[in-house]
């Protein structure tokens, strides 16, 4: 099955009566646009997205009448650090970025893919933090070296 562009529903409710099937997929696996997938249920899937696209949690890949497949934000491995003030956030901000690593800043906290060096760089500055396997969507600002 080839899927060239995700499916946009407005009325939710219709999907209440297909069968639902699912990709789970890592954040840097909702980045590419072009790859082979295996649904839950076992059905092979190519994706020959625009350049560009970036998957997110309930896009619906393919529906037909029967059923439907969407996607899946899987569960990783991150650290969530709670900086105790802005500067405190600045500067792990910048450590994050001067890795080259994605984060998430969300209320109160930073979220980044777990890392041995910034972990590290965490305990060595008593910065608070824990180790977490949740969904991660990095921020989407900020610039890149290409």
């Amino acid at each position: 099955m080839l899927v060239e562009e995700k499916i946009k529903i407005t009325d939710l409710h219709f999907l209440d009566r297909l069968e639902r099937d699912v990709i789970v997929l890592g954040w840097e696996e909702r980045r590419k646009p072009r790859q082979r997938l295996m649904t839950q249920k076992g059905i092979q899937i190519a994706l020959a997205l625009p350049t560009g696209t970036i998957l997110h949690e309930r896009d619906i890949l393919y529906m037909d009448d029967q059923c439907y497949i969407t996607v899946e934000a899987a569960k990783e491995d991150v650290i969530v650090i709670y900086p105790k003030d802005m500067e405190e956030g600045a500067v792990i901000a910048y450590e994050i970025g001067n890795r080259h690593l994605p984060l998430s800043v969300g209320k109160g906290n930073i979220i980044t893919p777990q890392n041995p060096q910034i972990e590290e760089f965490l305990r060595k500055g008593w910065i608070r933090h824990q180790l977490r396997k949740e969904s991660f969507e990095p921020t989407r600002k900020g610039h890149s070296h290409a």
